[in-house]
């Protein structure tokens, strides 16, 4: 009788093993929590007392998510800039991102936006000390192009969001689905080679000198060809998703060399130079020149994107 108990119990022990296991096989792994389609944040802004003055207009949200904190607080200004020129710009051209399961990043865009945006209306922010009111029913809500899958993917790991740019299909992509194999051989010489070739490389290929480059910073840019670019991804307390670089990631780009310039300003005037942003554009490097004087107290330094799920 004990014999037939003790069968029955390792009966039991063993069915309750094999479903436990069974259940294990047939469970699916669990989803990312970052997975799904993000819009672009609404614009909106109101009226706000900034260094005891009421300013109009003020942007609070929009597509830009900005945060800019340093010993002097006109940095909360010019992260309210950034948010209008993001608001206003983006979506016009952007709709919506998709952080696919399989680790795809997708995005459905204007392929051809007409971007209206009055280089003075910056100045007068500047002048005025407000801003202006964004019309967001002039924004594109149909006509969107899917990107392809294998441009762009996506991995998480505890709030670090690394986004991995497949250059090679970026470039066949832009050059119309024609072969792009002189410039994937120029890309892999590129990341390749030591900071010192890289810039010989680059300069002539914008036909501008890029030798005052850090190495640090070149060695930066190609670790975020190689590996992806380290960003990060939290929920607000608004519910809104932010997909940000910080002040880490970018702190090469930023920090004043002993000249008084930065990598950021020297790279913005070579694309210049070389047609890569229009001319039109140029005389936004004016901001860039900004950052010298308040990126050595620089404390919190996020700029990317906010996003609605």
């Amino acid at each position: 009788m004990k014999k037939n108990w003790l069968y029955l119990f390792a009966l039991i022990c063993s069915v309750a093993l094999f479903t436990a296991c069974s259940d294990d096989d047939e469970t699916p792994a669990p989803v990312n929590q970052w997975v799904g389609t993000y819009k672009l944040a609404d614009y909106t802004a109101s009226t706000y007392t900034w260094s005891e003055t009421e300013v109009a207009n003020w942007p609070s949200e929009g597509a830009l998510y900005a945060e800019w904190v340093c010993d002097d607080n006109y940095t909360e200004f010019l992260g309210a800039l950034f948010r209008y020129l993001g608001g206003s710009i983006l979506p016009q051209t952007l709709n919506s991102i998709t952080l696919q399961e399989d680790g795809n990043i997708v995005a459905d865009y204007v392929a051809s936006p007409n971007i209206a945006m009055d280089p003075s209306a910056i100045m007068g922010i500047f002048f005025t000390g407000s801003f202006p009111v964004v019309d967001t029913s002039s924004f594109p809500t149909s006509g969107f192009t899917t990107s392809p899958v294998n441009l762009a993917t996506w991995t998480e790991s505890n709030g670090q969001l690394t986004v991995k740019l497949n250059v090679s299909e970026i470039m066949a992509a832009a050059m119309g689905g024609e072969s792009s194999a002189e410039m994937e051989n120029l890309i892999n010489q590129i990341m390749s080679a030591d900071a010192a070739t890289v810039k010989t490389l680059i300069g002539t290929l914008l036909g501008a000198d890029v030798s005052s480059i850090s190495d640090a910073t070149i060695t930066m840019l190609q670790s975020w060809v190689l590996n992806g670019i380290p960003m990060r991804i939290e929920m607000a307390t608004n519910g809104h998703t932010h997909i940000y670089l910080d002040k880490s990631a970018v702190d090469s780009l930023f920090t004043p060399n002993a000249e008084g310039t930065s990598d950021i300003i020297l790279l913005w005037n070579a694309l210049v130079s070389g047609g890569i942003i229009p001319e039109e554009a140029s005389a936004a490097g004016i901001l860039l020149q900004m950052f010298n004087a308040y990126w050595p107290t620089t404390t919190t330094f996020n700029l990317g994107l906010d996003l609605v799920k």
